[in-house]
C-alpha cells in the first residue's frame, strides 16, 4: 500500500487491514476501500471504493477535509451496516482469518487450503481471490503497479 499512497502523494493516514478486520465489519467483498473518519473518531462516509490517483476522490476528500457542510452531508448518507447472517460467508470468513494465521506462521500449503474452501463457500469475494492470487502470483501484485488485467482474465478463467 505505501508505494501508491506514497506516488499519489496523499497527504492523509493509511491503515492496511491485513487480517480484513474492517472488511468483516463492514461486509466488505473487494478492496481496495475507504472509510473516512472524523477527529473525533466518528464515521463520516460509510465503506467506498477509493483510489487516490483519481482526481474525484481527491476532490471528495479535499471538500471533506476543507468544508464542515459536508461531514453533515456523508453523515446523512450514511446506510446501516448489514453483517451476513448467512452461515455460509460467516464459515468463509471464519476460513479466511484461518488462513491468514496459518500463513503467518509459515503454512502456505493450509492457508491455500483454507482459502480455497472459504472461496467456495463465497465465491463473490474478491478479497478471497485477491489473496490467492497475491500469494500464487506475488509479481502480479507487488512488483510495481498492480495488474488488474491480469486479475480480470484469472476471474474469467475461473469462472469456467
Amino acid at each position: 500500500m505505501k508505494p501508491w499512497h506514497d506516488k499519489a502523494n496523499a497527504e492523509f493516514d493509511t491503515l492496511v487491514d491485513s487480517q480484513n478486520i474492517l472488511g468483516n465489519l463492514f461486509n466488505l467483498k473487494a478492496i481496495p476501500y475507504g472509510i473516512m473518519i472524523d477527529e473525533t473518531g466518528r464515521l463520516v462516509k460509510s465503506p467506498f471504493s477509493i483510489n487516490v490517483a483519481k482526481k474525484e476522490t481527491l476532490i471528495m476528500l479535499e471538500k471533506w477535509l476543507e468544508d464542515p457542510t459536508y461531514n453533515a452531508t456523508l453523515l446523512n448518507s450514511i446506510k446501516p451496516i448489514s453483517k451476513s447472517q448467512n452461515p455460509k460467508v460467516i464459515e468463509a470468513n471464519a476460513r479466511f482469518q484461518l488462513g491468514l494465521t496459518l500463513l503467518e506462521v509459515g503454512k502456505k500449503t493450509e492457508a491455500m487450503a483454507e482459502w480455497r474452501k472459504a472461496l467456495a463457500l463465497d465465491p463473490k469475494n474478491w478479497i478471497i481471490h485477491k489473496q490467492i492470487w497475491a500469494v500464487e502470483h506475488p509479481d502480479k501484485f507487488y512488483d510495481g503497479n498492480v495488474d488488474y488485467g491480469w486479475q480480470k482474465a484469472q476471474l474469467e478463467a475461473e469462472k469456467r
